[in-house]
């Protein structure tokens, strides 16, 4: 672990930041503006969409790749995209010459699964028809890791055309909370509490049941989703989950993965795009996308 990672472990571990995130997850604004053109620079092109009910920007240089990330954005289901998400797509941008799509769905509690993997199915068909030339990936974050498997399991159920590849992390895939390893994960996590997450977990299930794989994919199918890269922390909640999401993809057929455990890694810890472990992340998720071949 880097220095810096260590320092920011300490930091927020004698901080109030998990009474703090606990209230923005329960309590989530509406007015954060991270992630809208005006905060990028000047360099990088964006063009916006309000449509089917959410909001797809998406930013590039003014001649990028034909590689393209639809990006799903972590917050529990509940908040808004950050600065950090931010920072990430300039970081695509920038260092790889990609063209990147946050996809801003709907959210809880104003929303629940049905609306918001319908948006999410919508925008990937949307982007498709809108840039038909390009190579889409899929990536997401905390919650939008689990959207982004959500709705590549629904891609390969409804024989749809499947991304070129797809990067998951620290993705949120069991919205149940039952494993009873979570009460032991939890207790070195410093951000995430499993009673808020099981309370909202079961708002975003509406009436779906919450172990129905369209709101806990970690249920569902994971045969033939071609290539994944999977990151997340030991010192997360979900880390207990994502040892279980790692023998799924070991045992399933057609779904090539790698996958890296990063050692005493915050959950989501991409967003703090400094850490040398994250832009180390970055580089080997940077090539997967350049080449669609695995580590």
């Amino acid at each position: 672990m880097s220095l810096r990672g260590k320092w920011l472990l300490f930091k927020t571990q004698h901080s109030q930041l998990k009474q703090q995130m606990q209230q923005a997850f329960l309590q989530p604004s509406r007015q954060n503006r991270a992630v809208v053109p005006q905060k990028f620079p000047e360099s990088i092109v964006t063009k916006e969409r309000e449509v089917f009910g959410g909001r797809i920007l998406t930013a590039g240089s003014g001649a990028p790749l034909p590689q393209h990330v639809i990006l799903f954005h972590g917050g529990a289901y509940t908040m808004q995209g950050t600065t950090g998400h931010r920072k990430l797509m300039v970081t695509m941008i920038q260092q790889a010459n990609l063209r990147v799509s946050y996809v801003d769905y709907p959210l809880v509690p104003e929303a629940t699964v049905d609306q918001t993997v319908t948006f999410a199915m919508n925008a990937y068909e949307y982007l498709r028809a809108q840039y038909p030339d390009d190579q889409f990936f899929l990536m997401g974050d905390s919650a939008g890791g689990g959207l982004a498997l959500t709705v590549l399991q629904q891609l390969q159920e409804h024989q749809e055309p499947m991304p070129a590849g797809t990067i998951l992390v620290s993705p949120w895939t069991d919205l149940s909370m039952m494993n009873p390893d979570l009460n032991v994960a939890a207790k070195h996590d410093p951000f995430l509490t499993l009673a808020t997450l099981k309370k909202i977990g079961f708002q975003y299930a509406g009436n779906h049941p919450v172990t129905d794989p369209i709101v806990s994919p970690i249920y569902g199918n994971f045969d033939d989703l071609g290539p994944i890269m999977l990151y997340y922390g030991t010192n997360e909640l979900l880390w207990a989950d994502d040892q279980r999401l790692l023998q799924k993809l070991e045992t399933a057929s057609g779904t090539p993965f790698t996958a890296h455990v990063m050692k005493s890694m915050l959950h989501d810890y991409i967003l703090w795009p400094e850490l040398p472990e994250s832009k180390k992340t970055f580089k080997e998720i940077k090539q997967f996308i350049l080449t669609g071949e695995l580590e």
